[in-house]
């Protein structure tokens, strides 16, 4: 019976009672500017889209895609009509005749049935009332609809509604709706999938095709017939699309699992708007780096790592988490990143807002520069106990090979290859504890490296991020790029916002001195601590690393063309266990991953670039 007192007040009263009242309503209302939508933009999400071009991921406060009507196929348009407004070419905002059938049949049943809201009105509430019924809001409602119609055009007003309309699981818009549930574009709907979603305007939370399909099914056939009877298909494409089952495209997995990526994605886009929130509503398109069947490697990789750790301590009731990251030498894209075990109940990404000590893995680094301050890699270290005493607080320190086994002298290559401790805490001796800090900084770690043996050993802790970054430098030969994870970033106009050009490179390294360290990181894989890495059929170097106590255990590896690094340990300094070394915990994650990933690339051997001419 509202509808009746609206029409009363609105059409009837003014005229009997005059000018006098007609002027006290409309003070009463609140009716805002209608032109201001001449300059509205919705809030629009922020789409994350893989290397292949897959759309993985949304970022949004309100997930719409705002698109032109020229882009919803007219069976799209229709369906809305029929489900919402038959009429809606007709009427100038509101629908008298709309109203008095609404109220006839609400009278007739008792109760109310059906409403009389016209596509103009519903679009005037959603965009500038609050959805609490009132006499006062509906009276405002119709007024609105009524100036909207006299200041935009009829296409105008359903583009706006079709770009705005919630639709479920967090979808407003047409646009977002057909990614979420079809997995296409409006563009490319068929008549069916346009009818389900125009049933959902009755009830979106409910009527969901992911939550309630039979009953979304049931819907769809309603607003199909509604067409046929309106005239907008024919009797043939009537029948047929109600025969048509359901199809929705499951939940996208990949949102799941790309978790850590995406919040050190979104990291980077703060960079690039001007306030925070506007990732959230600035519909910007984002390309990034990410491959999402690497992605799926790692994980399968992860777990199958983890189900081995459980088999070694059957008693731990708490998995270790593990990060792994995945890197392309030439071009330094993030292919994988992943920060834990799972995003959901544990977001702390781990490959960059993490700091552990290295262990073994940082050692590399001490034998490039001793490379390059002119040491070959066949001299001589002496691998045999030594101690030192503090001057100051006169505390021995006595570095221990791995099971307390030494092999007297051996070349500084075989002292890699073999992770000896002892050795290499001579090699710093000889090189100078500055020159390691320095090399280490020129590679790309950031980290303040604690300047005394000890480092040796790893000691001083570092992101894997920065160990990835130093390890790729290496594998380029010493020409160090930053790693990235966005290649383009364009806005809502398809304007370029930001564009990676592939880098040139900074030469920080001779790549002569840089290829013999790489070979002797060949030999850790074919006769050292990672030989069990030797049954991949690829040219491969690599360096694997343990602290002294087991709580950190490291493998970084890279081929021609892909460098991966895995750390694992737990976040409470608690120890992985017994014998749990680089080799042990986390090798046998990086060789199941590499042996799925590495048929990816070409894999040629490594060489030096240089025209020796």
């Amino acid at each position: 019976m509202h509808t009746v007192r609206i029409l009363l007040i609105l059409f009837l009263l003014p005229s009997l009672l005059g000018a006098g009242f007609a002027y006290s309503l409309l003070n009463y209302l609140e009716i805002p500017d209608v032109k201001q939508l001449e300059n509205f933009t919705p809030k629009s999400a922020t789409r994350l889209y893989a290397d292949c071009g897959t759309l993985f991921a949304e970022l949004f406060t309100e997930k719409r895609i705002p698109i032109p009507l020229s882009q919803m196929p007219k069976h799209l348009r229709d369906a809305f009509i029929a489900a919402e407004d038959v009429r809606f070419y007709k009427h100038f905002g509101i629908d008298l005749r709309g109203i008095l059938r609404a109220t006839w049949n609400n009278i007739r049943k008792g109760k109310i049935v059906e409403g009389a809201s016209t596509i103009t009105q519903q679009l005037a509430r959603n965009l500038f009332l609050t959805p609490k019924k009132s006499l006062k809001r509906k009276i405002e409602e119709a007024i609105l609809a009524i100036e909207m119609e006299r200041t935009y055009s009829k296409d105008e007003i359903l583009a706006m509604y079709l770009n705005l309309i919630y639709l479920g699981e967090g979808c407003y818009g047409v646009e977002a709706a057909s990614y979420t549930y079809f997995g296409k574009r409006a563009k490319d709907l068929t008549l069916e999938e346009s009818a389900t979603l125009a049933a959902l305007t009755k009830s979106p939370s409910i009527l969901s095709p992911l939550k309630n399909p039979e009953r979304v099914l049931m819907r769809r056939n309603h607003v199909l017939k509604r067409m046929y009877e309106a005239g907008m298909i024919s009797r043939e494409e009537f029948e047929k699309a109600v025969l048509s089952p359901l199809k929705v495209v499951p939940q996208r997995i990949h949102e799941k699992k790309m978790g850590y990526f995406i919040e050190y994605v979104k990291s980077i886009l703060e960079d690039y708007v001007e306030r925070e929130d506007h990732i959230f509503t600035a519909g910007m398109n984002i390309k990034t780096t990410v491959n999402l069947k690497m992605t799926e490697y790692a994980y399968e990789a992860i777990s199958k790592g983890l189900k081995l750790y459980k088999e070694r301590h059957p008693g731990v009731k708490e998995l270790p988490q593990v990060a792994l990251l995945a890197v392309e030498v030439k071009t330094g894209d993030i292919k994988v990143m992943i920060g834990g075990r799972d995003f959901s109940t544990s977001p702390f990404n781990r490959v960059w807002q993490a700091k552990r000590q290295p262990g073994s893995a940082f050692k590399p680094i001490i034998y490039l520069a001793a490379l390059e301050k002119g040491f070959s890699t066949d001299h001589i270290l002496l691998d045999a106990p030594i101690s030192y005493t503090n001057p100051y607080t006169k505390k021995v320190w006595t570095p221990r090979n791995y099971r307390n086994e030494y092999h007297g002298y051996v070349t500084m290559k075989r002292a890699l290859e073999l992770s000896l401790n002892t050795a290499t805490v001579r090699l710093l001796e000889a090189v100078g504890i500055e020159s390691v800090l320095d090399m280490g900084r020129r590679l790309g770690i950031e980290s303040q490296l604690s300047p005394n043996l000890s480092i040796a050993l790893g000691t001083s802790e570092v992101s894997p991020i920065e160990l990835a970054q130093a390890y790729l430098t290496i594998a380029r030969m010493g020409s160090r790029i930053p790693l990235r994870a966005v290649k383009e970033i364009t806005n809502l106009n398809g304007e370029t916002l930001f564009v990676a050009f592939d880098p040139e490179g900074e030469a920080v390294v001779d790549e002569e001195v840089a290829y013999k360290l790489i070979t002797m990181m060949e030999g850790v894989i074919k006769n050292g601590t990672a030989k069990k890495a030797a049954t991949l059929p690829y040219p491969l170097a690599g360096k694997t690393g343990t602290t002294d106590d087991f709580r950190d255990a490291w493998f970084v590896g890279f081929s021609s063309d892909l460098l991966c690094l895995v750390w694992v340990g737990y976040d409470r300094e608690k120890v992985l266990g017994p014998n749990e070394s680089g080799a042990q915990a986390a090798l046998p994650i990086w060789i199941e991953f590499m042996s799925k990933a590495l048929p990816l690339y070409e894999n040629k051997e490594f060489k030096i670039k240089k025209d020796k001419s």
